[in-house]
């Protein structure tokens, strides 16, 4: 057997071998959980769809200078579970997000709570990413 075909071989054992947990979700690693920001936010779009709900808001900073944001929660299963559906935000509701932001400082964030304009609070479910708010 040639080498190349060696370490082809090799190479694909090694592959098949790694734990499936390697490939695992990268979870809230890349969000500042010690930091919750809360806004007064208008929804520009809600994305009811695997493998995270995301709402795309806009909402003024500190100098009231408006940002884009887009927030991930869990999974539609998960959500509808915990009370959501796809009709809880539509493009120009105003609601009150609460959100842990990225570590980076781009404009993605960890969804905390959202109250929609019926008054609505939806949460992440407790046992998605290990954890969520409880606070009613």
């Amino acid at each position: 057997m040639k080498t190349s075909s060696k370490l082809f071989l090799a190479l694909a054992a090694t592959l098949l071998i790694i734990p499936i947990p390697t490939f695992g979700h990268h979870g809230r690693a890349g969000y500042d959980m010690d930091k919750t920001l809360t806004v007064k936010a208008t929804i520009t779009s809600f994305d009811w769809k695997n493998p995270h709900v995301q709402i795309h808001f806009d909402a003024p900073d500190e100098k009231g200078v408006v940002q884009q944001w887009i927030i991930e929660a869990s999974n539609p299963y998960m959500e509808a579970r915990s009370g959501w559906t796809k009709d809880d935000f539509k493009s120009g509701d105003i609601v009150t997000i609460s959100f842990h932001p990225a570590k980076s400082g781009s404009k993605v964030a960890y969804l905390k709570y959202a109250i929609t304009t019926s008054g609505k609070r939806l949460t992440i479910p407790e046992n998605s990413f290990g954890g969520t708010d409880t606070q009613q």
